[in-house]
């Protein structure tokens, strides 16, 4: 059994910043898109001839009639023109058409060219008046013979706006999206990556920690051959039942640890008393039931495993009491030493044993279920009952070897 961080919910942050990149690229393409149509489009104004600027006009054009005399009974009449732009939009190849009489004449002109078709005259401006930016005047004119003087009253500007980007809104709202998305994507991604490196650097002290309680383990049951491997099954039997009760995967490895460790307090027991083959006698019990509260002794400065001491301390009381060494009854015991309590009875009953071999599956459920109450915690117990009729112990070597937390 083996628990990961998998880092899904930076990787869901990250998928989502993305996405907001995507929104944002796909926004300005449309935008620049949307920019490049309306400089394609023609767009066209008509109005009277003005002297004055007209209101609530942006774009207009401005003529006044300056000298005037008369030829041959024609009338010469010079006009100078000037086209405003007070729009937020540069304009180019743009084209005036004003309204004439159909006899009048084009005598000469400036700064563009002019050319007449009836009763139209129509101006297109040299190339350096071609481009006429925000807040431009482009000014212009022609000298005209006609029968009679008259006023030009009917003007039409066509024209081509520079749509410029940076004057949508919309197109720094995508780019904001774009910006903003890109930088929590890299603080996501930096995150995470160090989230990452942490996650190794402590899966190595964890793997460090595992392996040398587990190996202090060993050296405690190598005290008794029989019970090789006793700690660590005990901890693994206790870890699973933490898990079935619902702990989380912190108190889950702690219980794990605390199992581990829970029979340290046998290196102070000679091995004679350990390891005899027949029925202790009252001293040699006596002594053996000192090991919980020398293991308690021994770890009381390790403050690294929370409730360590209890799991090691505890592991003997009984749920009605009548355990060693304290006598404790109920709840009054802690957690730790009444999840150890079970899996080390069902680990020494499973487990062959200098004195005796392992008992029977069915003897075991039996025993189990009927100390419920007396000898262990009711609530606790049914989940060892349960791992044992799902098959998930007891626990083989191989299984044993290949556990990882």
């Amino acid at each position: 059994m083996k628990h990961k961080s998998s880092g899904r919910f930076s990787k869901i942050w990250g998928i989502c910043f993305l996405i907001l990149i995507l929104i944002g690229l796909a926004g300005t393409i449309l935008t620049i898109r949307y920019a490049k149509q309306s400089e394609r489009e023609l767009k066209s104004l008509s109005f009277d001839w003005e002297i004055d600027s007209p209101e609530n006009e942006e774009l207009y054009v401005l003529a006044s009639a300056g000298s005037q005399w008369m030829d041959q009974g024609k009338v010469i009449t010079q006009y100078d023109i000037v086209l405003v732009n007070e729009s937020p939009y540069p304009i180019h190849d743009w084209r005036v058409t004003i309204n004439v009489a159909d006899d009048s004449l084009i005598d000469s002109s400036w700064n563009g060219f002019w050319s007449h078709a009836g009763d139209k005259i129509f101006y297109e401006p040299a190339e350096f008046n071609n481009n006429v930016a925000p807040g431009e005047r482009k000014s212009f004119g022609l000298v005209m013979v006609s029968a009679e003087p008259f006023t030009m009253n009917e003007v039409t500007l066509d024209y081509y706006e520079s749509r410029e980007l940076k004057r949508y809104a919309v197109f720094w709202v995508f780019i904001g999206i774009i910006g903003a998305a890109s930088i929590a994507f890299i603080f996501v991604e930096v995150v995470n990556a160090k989230i990452s490196n942490y996650a190794k650097t402590h899966a190595a002290y964890k793997d460090l920690v595992s392996e040398s309680l587990r190996t202090i383990a060993n050296i405690i049951d190598t005290k008794d051959e029989y019970t090789k491997g006793h700690s660590v099954r005990v901890a693994i039997y206790s870890r699973m039942i933490a898990e079935r009760m619902g702990m989380n995967e912190h108190d889950q490895e702690r219980i794990y640890y605390i199992g581990l460790l829970h029979d340290i307090g046998k290196v102070g027991i000679p091995a004679s008393i350990l390891t005899k083959p027949g029925r202790l006698n009252d001293e040699e019990f006596e002594i053996i039931k000192r090991h919980p509260s020398m293991g308690a002794q021994i770890m009381k400065d390790f403050s690294s495993i929370p409730g360590v001491q209890n799991g090691i301390k505890y592991h003997h009381e009984r749920y009605d009491g009548k355990g060693y060494n304290e006598g404790l009854k109920g709840e009054e015991i802690p957690l730790e030493g009444r999840i150890i309590c079970v899996a080390d009875s069902y680990d020494a009953m499973s487990s062959k044993r200098c004195y005796r071999n392992s008992l029977s599956y069915d003897f075991i459920l039996d025993e189990l279920k009927r100390n419920s109450g007396t000898q262990f915690d009711p609530d606790i117990l049914v989940h060892m009952v349960a791992l044992v009729e799902e098959g998930y112990a007891p626990i083989s070597d191989a299984e044993m070897e290949d556990y990882e937390i």
